[in-house]
């Protein structure tokens, strides 16, 4: 059974840090940023502590994805789009154990990932990439283009693609690429969720 939590001890937020770093080639997090943002994590139940996935989501300024965007160029980017700074939540730091998780398990994290940007009812939700691939399937429901081009993560010039969507068409986009998806594959794999409100730790 899949599980998922949220994360609010200094530890537990040092542990995603590293895990994302490993699986991110050496791209970081600060662990003062993420005290201030919603940070979830799942993992199978007869394996506890063996985090698949994980991701945060944040919907107060800095926003990590402006922040590596020049700052004029930011407020024209956000003017162009309409978009106010105080109205966003960006999705950040994903990351998933996609052998481990299975399709619809993705589609879970994926519908977690979606539900809780939701519920900050900011009304842009962003996201980003620095891969082509993930860019294109995430594109699929979070699909105005925002910013292209390259800057700097964690000491590497790395291009990033950023990209967002308004809050009242996410749910329907979201369904409309993932229903029949999950049709195709319902038969073969069965995931049942199990929400766990807080990690509680030692």
């Amino acid at each position: 059974m899949l599980q998922t939590f949220l994360l609010q001890s200094p530890a537990d937020h040092q542990l995603f840090i590293d895990t994302y770093r490993q699986r991110s080639q050496g791209i970081t997090v600060d662990l003062a940023f993420l005290k201030n943002t919603t940070v979830r994590v799942f993992q199978h139940s007869d394996q506890p502590g063996e985090w698949i996935a994980g991701y945060f989501v944040n919907d107060q300024r800095p926003h990590r994805y402006f922040s590596v965007i020049p700052a004029e160029i930011k407020a024209q980017m956000l003017e162009d789009n309409g978009i106010s700074e105080d109205d966003v939540a960006e999705i950040g730091a994903i990351w998933m154990d996609v052998k481990a998780l299975g399709r619809l398990g993705r589609w879970q994290v994926y519908l977690f990932m979606l539900a809780d940007a939701y519920s900050t009812n900011r009304s842009y939700i962003v996201g980003g990439t620095v891969h082509a691939q993930i860019r294109d399937f995430q594109m699929q429901v979070v699909k105005h283009p925002l910013f292209e081009g390259k800057v700097e993560l964690s000491g590497q010039v790395q291009q990033i693609w950023e990209y967002y969507a308004n809050r009242e068409e996410i749910w329907f986009d979201f369904l409309n690429f993932t229903v029949p998806e999950m049709r195709r594959h319902v038969s073969r794999e069965t995931v049942r969720l199990e929400p766990s409100p807080y990690r509680q730790s030692a």
